[in-house]
């Protein structure tokens, strides 16, 4: 038997995690909490995984699924989740997998912050092509018989938030003012680490628009544009970058800008923590199909003073 803890290459969960999710429908409107139970543990030698689960909120599903890593990569052999997964450095996932007992397709992004001990995820439920559900969960690792306590949760129900695109927080925390600022890891298309560069994302506010300014990015230059917002979603005016993006209780982004003069255009997912100090993204690069890149790292948030 491998050690509970073994993890060859990329992104390793093992241990007892629990959290609270945030479910949207695929318009991005709250339709209520759930709690998330995993138990993730090394079964054999080769380093397979088993997955014991149990998701309760306004879908249910419970069973357990295994995870036979293949370099960098990971296939789910079910029986719950199938598909495959790639570890994007030590810290994340990026996968894709269905659930047959829910009949939904997901996009997932799975980031572990740096003390290891709290994962966020962004999970996209689609059947087909249409986005059904948006999940939207923090949860810690849980040591012995010591409580589950994520803090930061907002109470109430569905029929009273599903108007408030903040699902009840009262502020927008991705799209504040202020700068989100960090180190993300640049990968190749391969996923191979490139460098770890210092990026930085200036949000301002300007009349009915959010001015951004990026620096630092893959794209190797200084990147400005403008977006405007209705809560649900962003989407950009016309100028060398542009794009829209789905928003989930102002906690939570998904969506592609485009950067004409470079012909690049990047898959954003980017997940808040409840408290809002701190963002997980993961930014996928392509040129046409072609994957070029990936940058994948924690951003702190520093508040624009008055």
């Amino acid at each position: 038997m491998a050690s509970e803890q073994s993890c060859e290459v990329g992104f390793c969960g093992i241990g007892r995690w629990a959290g609270t999710s945030e479910v949207y429908a695929g318009d991005g409107r709250f339709v209520g909490n759930g709690t998330d139970q995993r138990f993730a543990r090394t079964v054999d030698d080769d380093g397979q995984v088993r997955i014991d689960l149990a998701f309760v909120g306004p879908l249910k599903f419970s069973g357990h699924y295994f995870i036979r890593p293949e370099g960098k990569g990971r296939s789910y052999l079910g029986p719950v989740n199938t598909g495959f997964a790639e570890s994007v450095g030590e810290n994340a996932v990026d996968g894709n997998g269905y659930w047959p007992v829910t009949g939904l397709s997901q996009k997932l992004f799975l980031a572990m912050l740096p003390d290891r001990g709290i994962q966020l995820h962004l999970s996209l439920m689609y059947r087909g092509e249409q986005l059904i559900y948006t999940i939207v969960s923090e949860s810690e690792m849980i040591l012995g018989d010591s409580p589950s306590s994520v803090p930061g949760l907002v109470t109430g129900i569905g029929y009273d938030l599903q108007d408030d695109p903040t699902a009840g927080r009262k502020e927008m925390l991705i799209h504040r003012p202020g700068t989100w600022s960090g180190s993300l890891a640049t990968y190749d298309g391969d996923l191979n680490l490139v460098e770890n560069s210092s990026v930085e994302e200036v949000i301002e506010e300007e009349d009915d628009t959010l001015k951004v300014s990026l620096r630092g990015t893959l794209a190797g230059e200084d990147l400005d544009y403008n977006l405007q917002t209705n809560g649900w979603q962003a989407w950009s005016q016309m100028g060398t970058t542009v794009g829209s993006y789905n928003l989930s209780g102002g906690r939570a982004l998904s969506g592609t800008l485009h950067h004409l003069d470079l012909g690049l255009r990047v898959w954003r997912r980017e997940i808040v923590t409840n408290d809002g100090t701190t963002k997980a993204v993961l930014h996928n690069w392509y040129r046409g199909g072609q994957r070029i890149g990936s940058q994948q790292g924690i951003l702190q948030f520093n508040p624009a003073t008055a």
